[in-house]
């Protein structure tokens, strides 16, 4: 499999560095030869808009359309930024019987700033800070949250299209998200080159992280620290409506690998060292069914290889751990996601949609990725389980839900998940609640999320989701303790 992945990224390669046939651009007739200074500076302000919409605007950040502005050096600086609050409420968080207390109760508040100039294409530069706090409402909550911080978010300086050659270069914490966001979707210190041609666009880029994320950390994230990565994506449109995408990622964590015996502060801990190889492929798009309405489609498939030292370590106070072994083993996995969604022409545009996950025991994805494809509502949300999120890792997952549209610019949707582990264990892989597996059976359990997003004005959105989690047999005797989720959350852009 390795090996077609490899073939496929030679031939998209050499499709898109191949010549292409240009058609020369006819004069467009004017009745002046030239136009008034005034109309080219219009000009250079609608140019200037456009780069900033399309550099700076993510579909996860809502903007006003008319940002605050002011000119700097004939040059206009566009100021902004978003205020955000999310109260996050579970029922038995921890599904287990060695927590007195597994509820929890958070709130999350995020007040994020930007500003943007440019010169134009040769150079952009861009910077966002945000300021958070998060605070359990709980006394004796699981992790007793109480803290302030100042964050460090994208932050670039980037030259668009050099020369004319279709070739961009930008360095500094850039954001890094794929369609799906099943692959990666974080930000990083990292420096990236990237080539458009018509139907296809190629991403280069080295990223390794220079100082710590959070004012209230002295050091680089444990999941972060001196991990170098390689990471590629090539996109080809090869019809309208439908991509075909090529990813690859190369990782060697160098950090230090701590002997038995070692004690360290807990949240040090770094169980995996690893050098990884991620190889992968994904086809998606869309069909125009005429009156059966629109057919969307879409098939991912990765392959990881390599190998790692993982370390395990054992709490001897309330910060401080001691390292009980260190194992070094070889990482040879695959994994697949594949699904559609079928949208018939009806009122509230219904939606339909259903998806199937299977990861090998030895596969595990990529560690900045965030699962949050959606199912063509308004808002993404995890499209593995809003309250289990799961990485995919031996793991089968059937999907299914039913959505609609809500006035203009609002959606409800509802979704199934049923959960299998591909082999009995006694662990899962990275999820969001902490399950006791007993390694006797492969039924994990069922999740039913219901996502309310509501986003009828240019600078408000709100979004609410209730989420209920039932363990299956995997659990044992714990299969019958449900856990429970309530999300709210508002954003306001100005």
């Amino acid at each position: 499999m390795k090996r077609l992945f490899i073939r496929a990224i030679a031939l998209a390669l050499t499709f898109a560095s191949a010549p292409r046939p240009t058609l020369a651009a006819e004069p467009v007739p004017t009745d002046s030869a030239e136009e008034t200074e005034s109309e080219a500076q219009d000009d250079e302000d609608e140019d200037d808009e456009g780069l900033r919409q399309r550099l700076t605007e993510r579909e996860d950040k809502r903007r006003p359309l008319k940002p605050f502005e002011v000119e700097v050096g004939g040059r206009l600086l566009t100021l902004g930024g978003e205020w955000e609050v999310e109260f996050l409420e579970l029922r038995r968080w921890v599904v287990g019987e060695q927590i007195d207390e597994p509820d929890r109760r958070l709130l999350s508040q995020g007040l994020e700033l930007e500003a943007f100039y440019t010169f134009g294409k040769p150079l952009s530069i861009f910077a966002q800070i945000q300021l958070a706090m998060e605070e359990d409402l709980l006394p004796e909550s699981q992790d007793e949250v109480s803290d302030q911080w100042l964050q460090r978010e994208e932050m670039w300086i980037t030259s668009e299209d050099i020369s004319g050659s279709g070739v961009s270069v930008e360095a500094g914490r850039l954001d890094f998200e794929d369609d799906r966001r099943w692959w990666w979707d974080d930000e990083l210190d990292a420096v990236r080159v990237i080539y458009e041609r018509g139907p296809v666009e190629l991403q280069v880029a080295f990223a390794r992280e220079v100082a710590p994320r959070r004012s209230d950390l002295s050091f680089v994230e444990p999941e972060h620290d001196r991990i170098a990565r390689w990471i590629g994506e090539l996109s080809w449109d090869f019809q309208p409506d439908h991509a075909l995408e090529i990813f690859a990622l190369h990782q060697d964590d160098r950090s230090r690998t701590e002997r038995v015996g070692t004690v360290i502060d807990t949240d040090r801990e770094d169980e995996p060292d690893s050098q990884l190889l991620w190889l992968g492929a994904r086809v998606m798009g869309a069909f125009e069914l005429g009156a059966p309405g629109l057919l969307g489609y879409w098939l991912d498939g990765a392959t990881v290889d390599g190998h790692e030292h993982w370390t395990e370590y054992e709490e001897i106070s309330d910060d401080q751990s001691e390292v009980t072994s260190v194992t070094r083993r070889h990482v040879d996995g695959w994994a697949l996601d594949v699904g559609f969604s079928w949208l018939p022409p009806l009122e509230w545009e219904p939606r339909v949609f259903a998806g199937y996950a299977l990861a090998s025991n030895e596969f595990r994805q990529s560690g900045i990725q965030a699962n949050e494809a959606g199912f063509g509502g308004v808002e993404r949300f995890g499209h593995y389980g809003f309250l289990l999120d799961p990485e995919l890792s031996n793991l089968e997952i059937w999907t299914g839900g039913l959505g609609c549209s809500l006035w203009r610019s609002s959606s409800l949707d509802l979704v199934y998940h049923q959960y299998r582990l591909r082999q009995a264990s006694t662990e899962l892989w990275d999820a969001e609640l902490e399950l006791e597996l007993t390694g006797d059976s492969r039924a994990l359990g069922r999740e039913v999320d219901l996502v309310l997003a509501l986003e009828e004005w240019e600078r408000l959105e709100f979004t609410f989701a209730l989420a209920a989690f039932w363990p299956g047999r995997a659990l044992g005797h714990q299969s019958g303790r449900t856990s429970y989720g309530t999300f709210l959350a508002m954003r306001l852009a100005f």
